[in-house]
């Protein structure tokens, strides 16, 4: 089940068969294959409850909504949510107690690791660092061989992660793992010294973009903590792209309407929103959470100089779910209180010291559709210790979030161009603009044609020439975890 239903009718429609190389990707037209009502989407939410969500689907300055999505939780799910599990991140050295029996699982139960134990390769009692790394690849080409066999899939909701290279991938996700990532956010806003509380006059939670196309929906957070009786905070996924909106003016008067009490989102759609809000936007978020993309020191003042309200950094994957947070810029990234185990490799593969760089790999043990056994992240940092000994990650190189500039001098985030070249077909791709506004795609596909189509739509995208390499292999973008995009362009935020 898609942790959102995508649809086919209604304002923003998307033909599917429509030759506009800049149109949106099917999957982004608005409510076309609902397959559930709002009881089935809420099984815990009382009446009261529901008729919030629909008044807020129909407000009258709302923004053409392409989804619509439930958490899925039920009575067991909040039991357990309410419950918790016990803090457990680590980092190098000797792994906890709860990383062996993962790995004793994964050889009963996850089939690359059964037949790893058929063939003598490992079995239940091997040392983690004894186990082969695993590969966004691996997960691309053969996920299934990830997935235990011995939990129900009658829930699996997906997520979909676009990663470094641009292949994409559906993640399986179970409600209550995707439920505790919001509890994670709660208490990191509080933490932060926030008191987010539930309040019916304000929108809970904005999980905000800006691109030409985006997943948008209206939703309730039936875990989040609250006194018993009240009411469920709302959440909504908006795209302040103005295309997305019906009328002008719209954008303007849902947020203020809305006033969302904390936002979460990433570099670009932020400096977006601070912007709006300098030239009057009457928006006070608690908190913001960034996540996806590099946010620097400058990005954290500004929003404090805005809105008075801390920045919360949160690093982690689709795949792994979050692993570590920054409250304040140069600090590094905490690992976050779960099951999770990080280690820093060289290139060969071996640990590197303590204050030296290397790729982080991670072991994770939240999701029950995915435990993850030293899953390479492509990303790079050196482990530290916090004064209270927790592990740091100093220096973490993640994902950056790039701005082209087109013929007309106007930015265009590299998220667009994401899901044109996905359009495209192209297996992985690096996009650079030069200082003189040259554009140069270097795109791996599986034949020439889309490589040379995929360029088309960037010229199209940009409205300048580009300049076409055709490489054959991921490899050739070069070692490490390729960069997507670069731009030497001065940045127009």
């Amino acid at each position: 089940m898609p942790t959102t239903d995508p649809g086919t009718t209604g304002p923003g429609a998307t033909d599917p068969g429509a030759t506009d190389p800049l149109g949106p990707p099917a999957e982004y037209a608005p409510m076309g294959a609902v397959a559930l009502d709002d009881v089935e989407r809420w099984p815990t939410l009382g009446a009261a409850d529901l008729t919030r969500v629909a008044a807020a689907r129909a407000h009258p300055a709302a923004p053409v909504w392409v989804h619509e999505t439930g958490d899925r939780l039920d009575q067991a799910d909040l039991a357990a949510l309410a419950v918790g599990q016990p803090a457990a991140a680590s980092a190098g050295g000797t792994p906890p107690a709860w990383v062996a029996a993962l790995v004793e699982r994964a050889h009963r139960t996850v089939p690359r690791y059964r037949a790893a134990a058929r063939d003598g390769r490992s079995g239940p009692g091997t040392a983690l660092t004894d186990l082969p790394t695993v590969t966004r690849r691996d997960l691309v080409t053969a996920l299934a061989a990830h997935v235990p066999l011995d939990v129900p899939l009658d829930r699996v909701l997906h997520g979909t992660s676009s990663g470094s290279t641009g292949a994409a991938l559906l993640v399986p996700l179970h409600p209550r793992s995707v439920a505790a990532d919001l509890l994670l956010v709660h208490a990191l806003v509080e933490d932060a010294g926030v008191t987010w509380a539930s309040d019916v006059t304000r929108l809970g939670l904005v999980n905000l973009v800006d691109q030409r196309a985006a997943f948008t929906y209206v939703s309730a957070m039936s875990a989040f903590p609250r006194p018993a009786g009240a009411p469920v905070p709302l959440m909504a996924r908006v795209n302040l792209d103005a295309s997305a909106w019906r009328d002008p003016g719209d954008r303007e008067r849902w947020f203020e309407e809305h006033d969302p009490q904390v936002v979460s989102t990433s570099t670009i759609p932020l400096t977006h929103l601070l912007d709006l809000a300098e030239a009057g936007l009457a928006v006070r978020p608690l908190a913001v959470v960034n996540g996806a993309t590099h946010v620097t020191p400058a990005v954290h003042q500004r929003v404090r100089d805005v809105w008075g309200a801390p920045l919360v950094d949160l690093y982690g994957l689709r795949e792994t779910g979050p692993v570590a947070f920054a409250a304040a810029p140069g600090q590094g990234h905490v690992l976050v209180d779960r099951r999770v185990h990080v280690e820093v490799l060289d290139a060969t593969g071996q640990p590197v010291p303590e204050g030296h760089r290397g790729e982080v790999v991670v072991t994770v043990d939240e999701n029950p559709y995915l435990p993850l056994l030293r899953y390479r992240t492509g990303d790079h940092a050196a482990l530290a210790r916090a004064a209270d000994g927790r592990p740091v990650l100093v220096g973490l190189e993640g994902r950056a979030a790039v701005l082209f500039v087109d013929s007309a001098g106007l930015g265009r985030p590299s998220i667009d161009a994401t899901q044109v070249l996905q359009t495209a077909g192209l297996v992985a791709w690096h996009l650079h603009q030069d200082r003189d506004g040259h554009v140069r795609l270097r795109a791996v596909a599986p034949d020439v044609p889309a490589a040379q189509a995929a360029a088309r739509v960037v010229r199209a995208w940009l409205d300048r020439p580009v300049e076409l390499e055709v490489l054959h292999d991921v490899a050739d973008l070069g070692g490490g975890k390729p960069a997507r995009y670069s731009c030497d362009l001065p940045s127009l935020s």
